[in-house]
């Protein structure tokens, strides 16, 4: 008896040792009542994760902006020159970018220890949560499975001439390419690739259409709306052996400048936490959070060569959009 009343009193110091620890962050959001998000992610993935986080936190409201990457670095910039940031968490490809403007703060998210170091800043100031994968897709009624090209350098033979469509602003692809693969042979897959007479339409997810309709073969296209299109039986596929296959991450990140501090840590672990990833898949996103996409999954990381965007490549993209422009020329 005393022995199970001795195990009954080890638990419940337990039980409150947790809740000693968590009281503090939760009471503190709780007083707080709201979180301020920027984001240029696309708006329905923030709509869905804003919904999630306020039901699972009710006493919490998520005051969230959403504009795209140019905008927000401009009004980000604007604010820090005026001496005053308004946003606790930012959430997007655009958070990277921040790194350099001194409006971030290190965190050591408990969440983020789940994730690989390639998809996180080394000094803690993001953590990537979504993930665009650059790949070769190809029209299953043109193409075969056999014939499909399965590297990059496949696309310099011949037969693919005139049959591949692209962005025309494609240089972060680029610009990651050439960290992955070294300067020279970067440049051989680029200006072989122009020899091809290139197909060029604007967003990725267009050029997807375009190859499903016909109008073009293959496209350099993204693998999560790809694999969207196969589930409504659309005669898609990608390929999953290149090497690299470059990533768009989205991460997140703190202000430097929390009006919300304790709010802002509690949407920041949620976001990247196992929950928040799952809100992404419902999204028909990627997530990079691991063991969260089931194991079959053709998007499951682990049989792929992953390459993330380097951020420097990011901070220089005017210098990889002159490169691009010298190699593959006037683009309509």
């Amino acid at each position: 008896m005393r022995k199970r009343m001795n195990f009954i009193f080890v638990i419940l110091l337990m039980v409150h040792s947790v809740q000693a620890q968590e009281l503090p962050y939760l009471s503190g959001a709780k007083k707080e009542a709201q979180v301020n998000l920027y984001a240029t992610a696309a708006l329905i993935n923030t709509q869905a994760a804003v919904k999630v986080f306020e039901q699972k936190y009710p006493f919490i409201k998520v005051d969230f902006i959403r504009v795209g990457a140019e905008k927000m670095l401009s009004k980000i910039r604007t604010e820090r020159a005026a001496g005053k940031i308004l946003f606790d968490v930012i959430y997007g490809g655009v958070a990277p970018l921040l790194t350099t403007l001194d409006v971030l703060q290190p965190y050591e998210s408990p969440e983020a220890k789940a994730y690989p170091a390639k998809f996180k800043d080394p000094k803690g100031l993001w953590t990537g949560f979504g993930a665009n994968y650059y790949v070769i897709a190809y029209n299953t009624r043109k193409v075969t499975k056999q014939e499909a090209p399965k590297s990059w350098e496949d696309l310099h033979d011949p037969k693919w001439r005139g049959r591949i469509g692209m962005d025309p602003e494609e240089f972060r692809w680029m610009g990651a390419m050439e960290e992955y693969l070294g300067e020279e042979k970067a440049r051989k897959i680029m200006t072989g690739l122009a020899r091809q007479d290139i197909q060029w339409r604007r967003n990725h997810t267009t050029l997807a259409q375009l190859m499903i309709a016909g109008e073009f073969d293959l496209a350099l296209s993204f693998a999560h709306t790809i694999e969207e299109m196969k589930e409504k039986r659309a005669p898609a596929e990608w390929v999953g052996t290149l090497k690299p296959i470059v990533v768009d991450i989205q991460a997140v990140a703190l202000s430097s400048h929390l009006t919300h501090p304790n709010a802002a840590k509690l949407l920041y672990d949620f976001l990247i936490s196992e929950e928040g990833a799952k809100v992404l898949v419902d999204q028909r996103k990627v997530p990079l959070r691991p063991n969260v996409l089931p194991a079959k999954s053709p998007l499951h990381p682990e049989a792929l060569e992953l390459f993330p965007v380097p951020v420097k490549v990011q901070l220089s993209i005017n210098q990889y959009a002159e490169k691009f422009e010298r190699i593959f020329g006037p683009r309509r």
